[in-house]
């Protein structure tokens, strides 16, 4: 009896044990198995694709050559090859990045998202699958705050809110190198704040990221024509020159999200080849 009772003992634990262990690790027959995410496990992901540079390396050869790296903060990426990176701005939205994502997914690509702290503080789920879709994440600043109208104390605390807001999100420390300043100050405003602006990055070793081409998507309420337009007309004005392009674009407003399929065809058409913005920045400061 006692025998029999240590068996079925036995036997119970043997099947809660196979309960538990499958769905985490699989079976040794290939059956259903559950991959733990990276928040999950609490560690970075990663990295969604090899050939992609290495970033922090990127700028330490950058610092070398230039005191204040940036990409396009002149109306020019500085290199040649007739690629397009798609850039977002002032997300995440529930409402329209996730439709963002599914056109980018549609045409396998990857995009460099801006993101505020305010709205990854209220929408981390959303956050996390941006990342884990492989797009990068840029600090876009936690307010949405004109640099141009901050002490350098309030600038780094804008940039390391966000900093912190994403890496709440997400779950571990992830390092963004990709900032972009909100409406381009003060490179954009003439303002006597750029060298003090310039100093923060640096500190952060961040590289300041603006555009080439804006075809003011969030003016266009409920017009996605226009957006498309917008983006052929000034693909059109800068074909000659063959240089490489940041188009700045908004995943917050419905006439973007719908038109993105159309601006995505039209580049394609026109014989661009994607990039991201961290290969354009490679290219410029570690390249030949």
């Amino acid at each position: 009896m006692v025998r029999r009772l240590s068996f079925l003992l036995a036997l119970c634990f043997i099947v809660m044990l196979l309960y538990f262990w499958t769905p985490l690790y699989g079976s040794p027959e290939g059956g259903y198995t559950r991959v733990m995410s990276p928040v999950e496990a609490g560690t970075a992901p990663e990295p969604p694709d090899p050939r992609q540079p290495n970033m922090e390396m990127v700028w330490d050869t950058a610092i070398i050559r230039d005191p204040s790296p940036d990409l396009a903060t002149h109306g020019r990426t500085g290199t040649s090859g007739r690629r397009i990176a798609l850039t977002f701005d002032d997300g995440p939205d529930p409402r329209t990045t996730p439709r963002v994502l599914a056109t980018l997914r549609k045409y396998d690509l990857k995009a460099t998202f801006f993101v505020l702290g305010r709205q990854v503080d209220k929408r981390p789920g959303l956050l996390r699958r941006i990342v884990e879709e492989g797009h990068t994440i840029g600090n876009h600043t936690y307010n949405h705050t004109d640099m141009s109208d901050l002490s350098r104390k309030r600038m780094r605390a804008e940039l390391r809110h966000t900093q912190e807001a994403v890496d709440d999100a997400l779950g571990y420390h992830y390092t963004m190198v990709l900032m972009r300043p909100p409406y381009g100050n003060p490179y954009l405003g003439g303002s006597d704040a750029l060298p003090e602006f310039q100093k923060v990055a640096r500190e952060h070793r961040l590289f300041p990221v603006l555009w080439t081409v804006d075809p003011r998507d969030y003016l266009l309420g409920g017009h996605p024509e226009d957006v498309v337009r917008g983006v052929v007309r000034a693909d059109e004005t800068r074909r000659k020159g063959e240089k490489d392009q940041v188009l700045l674009l908004h995943d917050t407003h419905r006439q973007t999200a719908y038109a993105l399929p159309q601006i995505i065809d039209h580049y394609e058409r026109s014989g661009r080849r994607f990039a991201d913005v961290g290969e354009l920045l490679a290219e410029k400061y570690a390249g030949p």
